[in-house]
């Protein structure tokens, strides 16, 4: 008959007893199909708050008539950006974040093809994010 000691510290017993590296460069750079499924669900959350954030601005615009919280122009680039934003920067990173997580393990896999891919791809996406103005429009000249 065997026995199996019980663990002895907190960290034993963790999921990351067995040495993984828990550092943000790892996050980053990792193939690890259940971390990049995580990423894109954090990435997606933190866009669905922005989303909201955008949607709370137009909502009081429209609590009386003429409030004037924002001009016409930033009412409209607000509901534009509210729209791009839950579509193509919150859905759909929430589908790839259950792709990558729960597929795998559904077909028993250990991991999926593209992780390679993904992750390049998820970067990619936060850093064009990050470097266009959503208010880019108002400041070119218009031709009259």
């Amino acid at each position: 008959m065997a026995s199996i000691a019980a663990p002895t510290s907190a960290t034993a017993a963790g999921a990351y007893a067995s040495g993984e590296d828990t550092s943000i460069w790892s996050w980053i750079t990792t193939v690890d199909h259940k971390r990049i499924g995580t990423l894109y669900l954090w990435t997606a959350l933190t866009f669905f708050l922005i989303g909201g954030l955008e949607a709370v601005l137009i909502r009081t615009q429209l609590m009386r008539p003429n409030m004037g919280f924002v001009s016409a122009d930033t009412y409209n680039q607000l509901f534009t950006m509210h729209g791009t934003t839950m579509v193509f920067l919150a859905i759909m990173p929430l589908s790839a974040a259950f792709f990558n997580f729960l597929i795998p393990l559904q077909i028993g896999a250990r991991a999926t093809s593209p992780s390679r891919a993904s992750t390049p791809s998820r970067t990619g996406c936060i850093c064009w994010v990050a470097s266009s103005s959503p208010c880019r429009s108002s400041s070119r000249s218009r031709p009259t």
